[in-house]
């Protein structure tokens, strides 16, 4: 098994920092079978997903994004892979977020 983490900051603010959680919830759940389960916590959202071979979480904060993702043994060898497509798609993610208009009270 092989586990990696990733951190980003923002600026987004709490409330599209939710936003962008749950987005990035559905998308995983629907280009990579991902099964999520979003949860709403006073200091952010924690999105849970898992599906054969990979588990993990995404913590959105008003400042930062924490994600760790455990690959089984099959997949782990392409660790470096994944991880830097993970990386590539967050990162344009918040930087998408943080160009669109934002109202702060989603």
């Amino acid at each position: 098994m092989t586990t990696f983490h990733i951190q980003r900051n923002h600026t987004l603010g709490l409330a599209r920092a939710r936003h962008l959680a749950r987005h990035w919830a559905e998308a995983a759940e629907q280009k990579h079978q991902m099964a999520c389960t979003v949860t709403e916590e006073q200091t952010g959202e924690r999105v849970d997903f898992v599906r054969p071979g990979v588990r993990g979480e995404l913590v959105a904060s008003a400042d930062g994004f924490a994600l760790t993702v455990t690959l089984g043994f099959l997949l782990a060898a392409f660790s470096p892979r994944i991880r830097d497509e993970i990386e590539k798609n967050l990162d344009a993610a918040i930087a998408n977020a943080a160009a669109q208009p934002g109202d702060d009270t989603c």
